[in-house]
Formats: C-alpha cells, sequence, structure tokens
C-alpha cells in the first residue's frame, strides 16, 4: 500500500522550552495540552474536528497516558495509539496516522508529545527498567543506556574509519549555528569544534556538547486527509513517503543483525521512504536528522545516501550544512541546539521541515524548499523511521 500524497500536515504548534528549573507550574499534561492547543490553532479548525490521537506518553506516566489525554483534552476519537519506542515514535506516529485515515479509521488525527521531567530522574527510566537478556549481558558491567551506547557506536566509528573528534564536533558547530537564529531554543550561543572536543568527557568518546540537554517543551501536529487539506488556511505539506527500519534491541547496538553498528537501520527505512516517495536523495532540498548525539548524524547522513560509507565525517567537515548551504541539516538547531523536551523531540525534525516547506521558517529559511526528509531514532540507532515530505506532489 502506498500512503503517496494520501495525507497532509496542515498545522503545528510548539511550547516555550525551558530548563527544568525553570519549568514553575508547567506539567505534562499543560506541556501536551498547550501544544495541542496551539497546532489546533495553527491549522484554523475546530477541536471537534478531530477524531484521532497519537500521543507519546512522558517516562514518568503509564501506558495509558493516551487515553487519559483524550479525556483531558475532551476529545470523541474513533482512533487512538499510545506510541513508546524511543525517538522514532514521531515519524512512526506519522505513518501510523496516514495509514488510519487512507483506511477510513478517522479523517483527522492530532498526534503530540512533551514532558516536564526531572534530568536527574533519568535514570530511574535506564538500566532499572532493561530487559532480562540485556541484564544477564550488559548492564553487569556498568550502565548500558543513552550514553554508554552511543558512546560504544562513536567508538566503533573512529576506529573503523579513522574519523576525528573535530570533524564529528561540527555537528553541534553546525546546530548552534542554527540555534543562534532560533527563538525557541536553549542553546543560542554559537561554539567552535575545539571548544567541543575541550568540552568536559561524559562517557568516553562523547563529550559534553555532544550530549542532548533534557529540558521541558511540547510539540504537536495536525494530519488530515489531502482532500480536506485543500480547505484549509494553511498551505498542505504532503506525506509523501515513508518507511521504518527495526534491527536490534532498545539499548543493545551490538547485536545488529548482519551489520555493523557503524551502519543504521537508518539505510533500510529511507530507501522505502524514497521508493514511495517516488523521489532521491538528490531531489531533497534539506535533511532534519534526530540528533539526540553527534555520531547519529554522522551516520544517518551516510545511510540517507548523502554520501559514502565512512565518508559521513569528512562530509560534515566539508560541506555547508547550513540553511544557506548546499544541504541544510537541522535547521532550526536540532536537539544538541535547542534541548531536549522528551517526547516533544520525537516531532521537532517534522514540525521543522513542514515550517519549511509551509516558508515559515523566518530567518533560517531555505530557498524554494519544495522537499525534505525527516528521520526518527529510537533506541541506540536500533529502529527508525524515515518520512519525506513535500509543499506539492511530484
Amino acid at each position: 500500500m502506498s500512503l503517496r500524497g494520501h495525507s497532509a500536515i496542515i498545522g503545528y504548534g510548539e511550547t516555550e522550552f525551558v530548563k527544568y528549573r525553570d519549568s514553575g507550574t508547567r506539567s505534562n499534561y499543560t506541556e501536551q495540552c498547550d501544544a495541542a492547543r496551539l497546532a489546533i490553532q495553527d491549522a484554523g479548525i475546530s477541536k471537534d474536528a478531530i477524531d484521532g490521537l497519537i500521543a507519546i506518553p512522558p517516562l514518568d506516566q503509564k501506558v495509558s497516558w493516551s487515553m487519559d489525554l483524550a479525556e483531558y483534552l475532551q476529545l470523541r476519537l474513533t482512533f487512538l495509539d499510545n506510541l513508546y519506542f524511543g525517538g522514532a515514535s514521531g515519524a512512526a506516529g506519522m505513518l501510523y496516522a496516514a495509514a488510519a485515515i487512507d483506511a477510513g479509521l478517522c479523517s483527522t488525527v492530532l498526534l503530540v508529545g512533551g514532558s516536564t521531567m526531572d534530568p536527574k530522574r533519568m535514570f530511574e527510566f535506564g538500566s532499572e527498567v532493561a530487559t532480562p537478556f540485556e541484564r544477564d549481558f550488559d548492564t553487569i558491567y556498568g550502565p548500558m543506556t543513552d550514553n554508554s551506547a552511543y558512546a560504544l557506536i562513536k567508538q566503533r566509528y573512529k576506529h573503523e574509519f579513522n574519523a576525528t573528534d573535530e570533524q564529528i564536533a561540527q555537528v553541534v558547530v553546525n546546530a548552534r549555528h542554527h540555534a543562534a537564529k532560533f527563538p525557541n531554543a536553549l542553546l543560542k550561543k554559537p561554539i567552535t569544534a575545539e571548544e567541543v572536543v575541550d568540552s568536559r568527557m561524559i562517557c568516553d568518546p562523547l563529550r559534553l556538547f555532544e550530549i542532548v540537554m533534557p529540558c521541558t517543551g511540547a510539540s504537536a501536529l495536525i494530519l488530515t486527509s489531502a482532500d480536506r487539506a485543500k480547505d484549509v488556511k494553511r498551505p498542505p505539506v504532503y506525506l509523501l513517503g515513508g518507511g521504518q527500519s527495526i534491527d536490534r534491541g532498545m539499548w543493545n547496538p551490538a547485536y545488529g543483525r548482519d551489520q555493523s553498528l557503524t551502519t543504521s537501520p537508518v539505510k533500510q527505512a529511507t530507501s522505502k521512504a524514497f521508493d514511495m516517495a517516488g523521489l532521491t536523495i538528490n531531489d531533497m532540498d534539506f535533511a532534519q536528522l534526530y540528533d539526540c548525539y553527534t555520531i547519529t548524524v554522522v551516520i544517518a547522513l551516510e545511510d540517507i545516501g548523502r554520501c559514502e560509507k565512512g565518508q559521513g565525517a569528512e562530509y560534515i567537515e566539508k560541506t555547508d550544512l547550513t540553511y544557506t548551504g548546499s544541504f541544510p541539516v537541522n535547521t532550526d538547531g536540532g536537539q544538541l541546539g535547542r534541548g531536549q523536551p522528551y517526547g516533544a523531540c520525537h516531532f521537532m525534525p517534522i514540525v521543522e521541515a513542514v515550517r519549511q516547506l509551509m516558508g515559515r521558517a523566518g530567518d533560517l529559511q531555505v530557498k524554494d524548499a519544495r522537499f525534505g526528509l525527516a528521520s526518527g531514532n529510537g533506541g541506540s540507532m536500533a529502529n527508525e523511521c524515515t518520512i519525506i515530505l513535500g509543499n506539492e506532489t511530484p
């Protein structure tokens, strides 16, 4: 089944990103409800027009979150889903919503995620909830969650391809360049590669500025059928293609099937997305890549086909990835420039892609943007989803 051009995004909303200590009375419910309200207003539709909901539960909430949120928002639904598989949930949710609309299960879907959570509590959701085989074979040697898993991937990448820390640090330089101009970003101070390399070592070889900073915030999007999208106030952004690929468990990158951990499922997911869209990497005017760590951007650029395997670090070093460059990447600053509100981060690449394709990116607008790629990454590059968006159907 192809979903090419059958549905379109007609609005989005984001709350203000702030550090947890500045969250005040904000809560998980207020974050997701405020983002939903902003998206509904942006689309110019009535709340009653929404009959589908896909929500990402905050880490400290129960899996029944989406049902409770529907009640909180006073929605009457015919389709409901609750996604919980890391950073790929946003792009995957977009595919599932499009499939539900195409199947006639609903007509207009609200997708939302966001949270307020003390970063000190993040460890409560790490090794303590590991699966039995993770506890038996990984975590007995120490923490094997986000930082250590991605450190392992970066270390292997450096070993295989002789990449340098200075080259990989350019991912942060590019992110901060955009964040400095983006209104809703927390890390606005430009940075040099030397400053990144000189920052405090957190988990060898990952340094402080290569790791996202958890924060408070939320994001939401509205997806509807292409026919309905013609009648709303915003120019629609069509879902042209999508693909998902999973080849290992959540936090065990060394168990990937038949491939080095330096090759991610992004490759298969993106190939499926391009096949559905009838487009190639050369048609893309930008890419919004999931950047929880610097190494994910390096590997993703290779696996979406922008450069050959092993050349990602050199490509980043020698290519202008800014919004005026030859291949713009993460034009809002990404998570490395804006901060990472859990749940909202799953939708951030899509929201920025839509902002660009609607021509609403202001000082960071990519000139004449028509088609763009947005990716999501769950676990330790274990579960990947890529979608292709466009402000026209080719």
